[in-house]
């Protein structure tokens, strides 16, 4: 399955699993087939393109809304699913870090 690790000097690393990272990577249209980085110059049009699917993300879950019996359904705890908000949020504060202190940020495994 593998793992994906994003670095910057603006915060702590984080680490993902890679089939995870590959949505995330999909969203930022970046290639986590080796090493790779996210310079200053595109910091801000990575950081728009991961908000505004964010927020498409929460508009259809805000127009299709579980029934209570589908919410009661979900499983609970670790295995609870995960939103691609939550997903992304540690990503996307990278980025914005980065972003605020003039930095790349790179991945690799």
């Amino acid at each position: 399955m593998g793992i994906v690790k994003f670095r910057s000097k603006a915060s702590a690393e984080i680490v993902m699993l890679k089939a995870h990272a590959d949505l995330l990577a999909k969203i930022l249209n970046i290639d986590l087939q080796d090493r790779g980085v996210i310079t200053t110059e595109h910091l801000p049009e990575a950081i728009a393109k991961l908000v505004a699917a964010i927020e498409q993300d929460k508009m259809a879950h805000s127009e299709n809304p579980l029934t209570e019996d589908e919410e009661a359904a979900l499983p609970k705890g670790m295995a609870a699913p995960v939103s691609l908000h939550q997903r992304a949020y540690p990503l996307l504060k990278m980025l914005q870090e980065a972003a605020a202190k003039d930095v790349d940020v790179h991945w690799g495994f």
